[in-house]
This record gives C-alpha cells, sequence and structure tokens, in this order.
C-alpha cells in the first residue's frame, strides 16, 4: 500500500471525516489528492442543546445564523440519542456526537472556535465547563453548582427562567432570545428539517394510501403535546367537535389526525368518535417518519409541541393553540397563527389546574373553526 497518500489527505476539509470516507468520496468517488470539493474550515464551533426533541428541533434555528456569520465553519452539536436523526439530511451540521464515551474525550482533546451552550440545566452547563473554547457563549456551570451565564447577551433568557413575573411579561420569541444567547444578528431564521428523497416518498405513499391526493386541502389535528405539558392539551369532545364539523363543511378536505405514543388511549377515544371524517396517523410512529406524516399536510393545529416545530420548519400554515406556556415565545414565521384563550392565568407554567374554566376548556370550537377557517378558505 502506498502509504504516501497520507500526505495528500486535507484533515481542514469540512467533509473530511477519520473513521469513514468522506460524502464526495463516497458519491462521487474522488479523493483528496483529486478533489475539486475541498471545503477548508476556517473555525471550529461547538454546539451544545439537549432538552425534548421539540425544543432540539425549535433550537436548529441556530444554524443559518451561524452559517451566516460563519460560512466556512465546522460545527460539531452535542445532543441526546433521541434526538440524533433530527439532523439527518441537515447540511448545515457536519458532526452529531450524543454518545458521552466519545464526546467526552472529544472536549479533552479539541479547541473550539466558539461554544455554544444554549441551556441552564447540569449536563449541558457542565459540558459548556469542561469544553475547551477560545471564546463561550451561553451557559457555564459555575462554582455555586449552578448555571450562570457567560455572556451579557444571556442573561435575559436566564432571568426568564427563574423568574415567573418576568416570563409572563416577556414579549420576545423564543427565537429573537436563542439568537441573543448566541451573539448573532436575529432574522427571523427558521427551524431546519431536510427530508431526504425517500422520505418525501414516503410522504407521497401515504397520501395516495389514504386518498388525500383528490382532496383540495388536507388538515393536520395534532393532540399530542408531551408528558411534561399535560394542561397543553385540548379535550376529545372538543376535537370530535372540530373534525365532525370540519368533515360536514368541507367535504373535499383531507383531515389526518396525529400523536404520540403517550395519545394512544386519547386518539383511540377520539376515533370512536370521529370515525372515517379523519385519517388515523397512527402513535407509534418513529421521529422521521412522524416528520414525513407532517409534510402531508397544508394546514396543522396543534398545541405548542414537537409537531408545532416540525410544521413550523417544513412551511405549513401551522396554527398553535397554548395556554400554560407563553404564546409570545411562539412565532410560526407568516405562515399561520398564535390562538389562546383570553383567561387572565395564562403562561401560569402549570403542570396540574384545578380551576374550571381553564386555559384549554375555554378555548371554544367555534373559536377555532373561525380561525381555520380563513386559512382553509383561503388556498
Amino acid at each position: 500500500m502506498d502509504t504516501s497518500l497520507i500526505d495528500k489527505i486535507k484533515f481542514d476539509c469540512r467533509y473530511f471525516d477519520a473513521v469513514k470516507p468522506c460524502k464526495p468520496h463516497k458519491e462521487l468517488g474522488v479523493f483528496c489528492d483529486d478533489c475539486e470539493y475541498y471545503y477548508k474550515t476556517d473555525k471550529r464551533i461547538l454546539v451544545i442543546k439537549f432538552g425534548s426533541m421539540g425544543d432540539v428541533v425549535r433550537t436548529t434555528a441556530i444554524l443559518p445564523g451561524l452559517r451566516k456569520e460563519y460560512p466556512f465553519a465546522h460545527i460539531t452539536w452535542i445532543t441526546a440519542p433521541n434526538a440524533v436523526d433530527i439532523f439527518k439530511n441537515n447540511p448545515m451540521v457536519d458532526k452529531i456526537m450524543s454518545d458521552p464515551s466519545e464526546y467526552l474525550p472529544m472536549l479533552a482533546s479539541v479547541t473550539f472556535d466558539l461554544v455554544l451552550n444554549l441551556e441552564t440545566d447540569l449536563r449541558s452547563s457542565a459540558l459548556a465547563t469542561r469544553s475547551q473554547g477560545l471564546e463561550k457563549r451561553g451557559y457555564y456551570f459555575a462554582a455555586e453548582g449552578v448555571a450562570k451565564p457567560l455572556n451579557k447577551s444571556a442573561e435575559e433568557w436566564y432571568l426568564l427562567g427563574v423568574n415567573d413575573k418576568l416570563k409572563k411579561a416577556n414579549t420576545k420569541t423564543y427565537f429573537e432570545h436563542l439568537y441573543n444567547i448566541a451573539g448573532l444578528a436575529y432574522e427571523r431564521q427558521k427551524p431546519q428539517i431536510f427530508l431526504t428523497d425517500a422520505e418525501t416518498l414516503f410522504t407521497k405513499k401515504f397520501a395516495g394510501h389514504n386518498d388525500l391526493k383528490r382532496k383540495k386541502h388536507v388538515i393536520g389535528i395534532n393532540t399530542g403535546s408531551g408528558k411534561r405539558w399535560p394542561l397543553k392539551k385540548w379535550t376529545v369532545k372538543n376535537y370530535a367537535a372540530l373534525i365532525n364539523t370540519l368533515a360536514r363543511l368541507y367535504p373535499a378536505l383531507g383531515i389526518v389526525v396525529f400523536g404520540g405514543p403517550e395519545e394512544a388511549e386519547f386518539n383511540k377515544t377520539l376515533f370512536e368518535k370521529v370515525g372515517s371524517n379523519a385519517v388515523n396517523a397512527g402513535t407509534q410512529n418513529n421521529m422521521r417518519d412522524f416528520f414525513s406524516l407532517i409534510n402531508s399536510v397544508d394546514i396543522l393545529f396543534t398545541p405548542d409541541s414537537l409537531a408545532l416545530h416540525v410544521g413550523v420548519a417544513l412551511e405549513k400554515s401551522v396554527i398553535v393553540y397554548t395556554g400554560p406556556t407563553s404564546y409570545t415565545e411562539l412565532d410560526v414565521f407568516n405562515k399561520g397563527q398564535v390562538i389562546h384563550s383570553d383567561i387572565d392565568c395564562l403562561v401560569c407554567y402549570l403542570n396540574e389546574c384545578s380551576k374550571d374554566p381553564n386555559c384549554m376548556n375555554s378555548l371554544s370550537v367555534d373559536f377555532v373553526l373561525n380561525t381555520l377557517k380563513f386559512y382553509i378558505e383561503q388556498k
């Protein structure tokens, strides 16, 4: 073997990965000595973000800003194992790491030009402290045993996390805060999801199998809200009334119901009331299939959840309803609407509530229906 090829490897290329052949080599058969796709990196950036899957999806909105500010950077993102597939087919991030046995040694040996830790939990802030970075922004793990802000522009979001009054009074979207934390110019960059050709084909097959292609419009009704915020969810009675009314008023409208594993029984009860008026997308889909299924609709009605951020990333008309969590932090990027009741205890951030009416059951079917009509009839 001619090992002199080692001298021709461009180790500073964005595409190079020492554990496997790079993408240009796999797809085109080129090697460093005859490759026209050499992409020289001038900086190494580390992003640390765990949290829920929905939280990670919405945080991908930072990637366009990073790419604009640092077009030749190599970007590594540390996240949880269940969030890795969010980044599949995403050309804006170069390396995803989720295994501590891999990223902990890496942090001990690689110096980054910029480290961004975007949350204040112990794991993330401790990793930011442990990392080697010429510059760090966001949050670190301090000697007091808690996270603290690293930069002045990260202080506002930090205060919102520890003061309910400030949280309720906040008027900025999460994305504005995200860019402030990172010290980047905010230009309303949205979350980033890139479907593969196979996933787009999956969408088309689902639509064809369920006779959605012949429908004038397709609306998705997502019942999922996750385990942490059960109060985000509307009632079965209201969902059923909405679906049955939509089916009666708009015969050419396709209706698809989504949910996650936690909604299996909820959606089963719902379909006992709506029957064939809606298509059941299931509740046991893997994440990428869920993305592809969301892609089958034009309009999406959902609580503040993973589906919201996926719908926004896929540029659907998203109508999101909220109550216990902040409605001002949400943004549907001019392709939908954020709705909520006018009850005075909104943005309480409580997991349980004894009030009746509350922020969810006081959101009437008629109000939601009138909101959806605008989007159904304008298309």
